[in-house]
């Protein structure tokens, strides 16, 4: 008898909807106090009075409660959705309905089958999700001043993603089902392999090649901002080949800033979003980099972009030395090998548990035991406790990583730009700068502003201490 047998009497599906209902109620918990601190704080204290005036409090406090409340129904909504499929046997209806598609169409196979059921699942996903979707786009995000989208170009990039998802999936999912069917009592080994060999090929080519279709990466050209960040590059042997700025202002107003690359081929890219006007070397150019010819009466509109918005120089220049700070301590490949091992111990676990026939049946699958809907319900389902416990446990790890990243910048000398930097990005996304302790404990991936300022503080003055 096999310790599996132990959970004969149980129901899977109730078991693994149990636990979903519940993290749904405590995240629901976490949410009511966050919107009660938003709700509660109607003028900005001392603390964020430094940080922000009253008007641009108001607008971020007024944000961040509709994108709450937003939050909360569509949240409500898509629970009741997954008991609605999970309890109706709505997978086990579709896996059939796809089965009669490829017979309809002259095939039998599984592999065809489970493609199949995915780009079912993805358009049904997308026509259900669209509403919520586009409400955030064109209401939340539209009546804050963020979206900068065209109902016609939303569209456009939404069915692009899809298709591109849809290939890489099939590409996946394809070799990932044949292994785990073909590999016998080592299939987790290759099965493992395959996902890691993929994975990082997707890594490598994605800025080249993916990236590339949904955004226009433009070559930073001659400039006293290239200048300033190719000294920082080298200041600390940062292996920096190529730097580019991305338009993200024809999608929103938020800024961001990331590098990428493996080994010597580090490349930086920034959003044009993040750059203020005193600094951005695309201005006066046009889209292929070329300077663009303005009437000899026009001397402003080559100069401005007219946002107000944006950093300076060395605020970009200090906001790159956090991004780098995370290339100095290995914040990308260390957790990088983590996954891995989770990874590889989740499909040996998955190889002991798909033998179990009654935890399949328990989600409606009698007759067949498709593996694509085994992969389906064990790491989505029965995993979903040890998910949520990574997951609780990914946030507290990145958020000690920011706080290095921000203490190896301070080592720079990089700390009142990076404080400075911090407080527009603050008021330019109008992020709410407060936080409930809890709440922001399990979903803040970065600290909350006002405690990340306090340690860039306390860190410079120990560091003006010991020199």
């Amino acid at each position: 008898m096999g310790w599996l047998d132990m959970f004969d009497n149980i129901n899977y599906m109730h078991w693994s909807l149990g636990f979903v209902t519940a993290e749904f109620c405590w995240d629901l918990f976490l949410i009511l106090r966050q919107r009660r601190t938003v709700k509660d704080n109607r003028t900005p204290n001392d603390d964020v009075k430094k940080l922000m005036d009253e008007e641009t409090y108001k607008k971020a406090r007024l944000y961040s409660l509709e994108k709450i409340n937003f939050g909360i129904v569509k949240d409500f909504y898509h629970e009741l959705e997954l008991l609605g499929i999970t309890l109706s046997f709505f997978l086990a209806k579709l896996w059939n309905f796809s089965g009669q598609s490829i017979q309809y169409l002259g095939f039998t196979d599984e592999l065809i089958q489970s493609n199949m059921f995915l780009l079912q699942t993805t358009i049904l996903s997308f026509v259900v999700h669209l509403p919520w979707s586009l409400y955030s786009t064109f209401v939340v995000e539209e009546r804050h001043g963020f979206n900068k989208m065209t109902l016609g170009f939303y569209f456009k990039d939404t069915l692009k993603k899809m298709a591109v998802s849809q290939i890489i999936t099939t590409i996946l999912v394809t070799p990932l089902i044949w292994l785990i069917k073909w590999g016998g009592d080592y299939f987790f080994v290759y099965a493992w392999a395959f996902t890691f060999a993929f994975t990082m090929f997707i890594f490598f080519i994605y800025m080249d090649f993916i990236a590339p279709l949904f955004d226009k990466y433009t070559p930073v050209p001659e400039s006293p901002l290239r200048t300033a960040i190719e000294d920082l590059a080298k200041s600390i042997s940062f292996p920096l080949t190529k730097l580019y700025v991305v338009d993200g202002s024809k999608r929103s107003a938020h800024s961001n800033a990331f590098f990428y690359g493996f080994y010597k081929n580090k490349r930086i890219v920034l959003f044009d979003t993040l750059l203020d006007d005193t600094c951005n070397p695309m201005i006066g150019l046009d889209e292929d980099g070329n300077k663009r010819q303005f009437p000899a009466e026009d001397t402003t509109t080559a100069r401005t972009t007219g946002k107000g918005k944006g950093c300076s120089q060395e605020e970009v220049v200090a906001v790159l030395g956090h991004e780098l700070g995370h290339w100095y301590h290995g914040h990308v490949w260390k957790p990088m090998i983590l996954n891995q091992f989770l990874i590889l111990g989740m499909f040996y676990t998955f190889g002991i548990l798909v033998t179990n026939k009654k935890m399949l049946a328990d989600f409606g699958f009698v007759d067949e035991q498709p593996t694509l809907i085994s992969l389906l319900v064990i790491f989505q389902f029965i995993f979903s406790p040890f998910n949520r416990v990574m997951s609780a446990v990914s946030v507290y790890i990145t958020r000690c990583f920011e706080f290095q990243a921000d203490r190896f910048a301070v080592g720079l000398g990089l700390g009142e730009k990076l404080q400075s930097s911090l407080v527009k990005l603050v008021t330019d996304n109008l992020s709410f700068p407060l936080a409930d302790k809890l709440f922001s404990t399990f979903n803040y991936s970065h600290p909350p502003i006002l405690e990340r300022l306090a340690a860039i503080r306390a860190e410079m003055s120990k560091k003006s201490k010991s020199e």
